[in-house]
């Protein structure tokens, strides 16, 4: 009897439960969501490549009913980086908040609650100008919000010390060149990610060109392949990174 009972009332909860969630999201609930950024112990708009920050995911019950936010606490929160690159969003980073311990019930918001998810960030050192996040928490619907990285100029960087090598001087079709660009500065370079090839003749063999900035500190380096195609003229070719070029010979 006793096992019966505990069975009963064990099903009883599930259904509480259920009915508490739908609850949540019926009648005129609705809610208000903004994110903003902290540093330190301010809000800001204004950061810089390697700041450590916390996006805050503020969701605030603005209906008369409750809302049901999550099926557990803490609350999960996530976010998207974007940058604009030639007019167009491109996604250069995300973070999010999971806590490793929970609590399976359902967080219900009361009209005129709000509850805040803090997202830790660090701002990527290929990010700079107008930031784009995403942010959303829980259940409830997404935000956003623009703020402003620190022009790579205002960081000290340089690209005046970037030099371009190939780990030889002579290629065979099919052989695979190793393109190394190094920092020798000392001061950060930061550029676009890709390169060049032209013939003797100054024409463009082939350019691979990707959409994000490479940072590199003193001393750092960055490795990109070209694999010589079977049908490659022989000659001499250029190999351009950033205004700086490695001279070779194909056979």
């Amino acid at each position: 009897m006793r096992w019966g009972m505990m069975a009963i009332i064990t099903i009883g909860l599930l259904i509480a439960g259920a009915y508490g969630a739908m609850v949540a999201h019926g009648g005129d609930s609705k809610v208000e969501v903004n994110a903003y950024l902290i540093k330190g112990e301010e809000k800001t708009t204004e950061i810089a490549p390697g700041d450590n920050v916390k996006i805050a995911v503020e969701v605030k019950n603005v209906g008369d009913t409750p809302f049901a936010l999550s099926g557990h606490a803490p609350v999960f929160a996530y976010a998207n980086i974007y940058k604009y690159v030639g007019g167009e969003l491109v996604k250069i980073d995300s973070a999010k908040y999971e806590s490793k311990y929970v609590m399976w019930h359902v967080v219900n918001l009361d009209p005129g609650k709000s509850y805040t998810a803090y997202i830790d960030w660090t701002v990527p050192e290929n990010a700079s100008g107008i930031i784009y996040i995403e942010a959303w928490a829980g259940s409830a619907p997404k935000t956003n919000i623009t703020v402003n990285v620190a022009a790579p100029e205002a960081q000290g960087y340089s690209n005046e010390m970037l030099f371009v090598y190939t780990d030889s001087t002579v290629y065979f079709p099919g052989d695979v060149v190793h393109i190394i660009v190094v920092n020798h500065g000392d001061q950060i370079a930061m550029f676009g990610s890709g390169f060049e090839v032209v013939d003797d003749n100054g024409n463009v063999v082939t350019q691979k060109v990707w959409r994000h900035e490479v940072i590199l500190h003193p001393g750092e380096s960055v490795e990109y392949t070209w694999v010589v195609p079977d049908d490659m003229p022989s000659g001499w070719y250029y190999i351009y990174v950033e205004g700086d070029s490695a001279v070779i010979y194909i056979y």
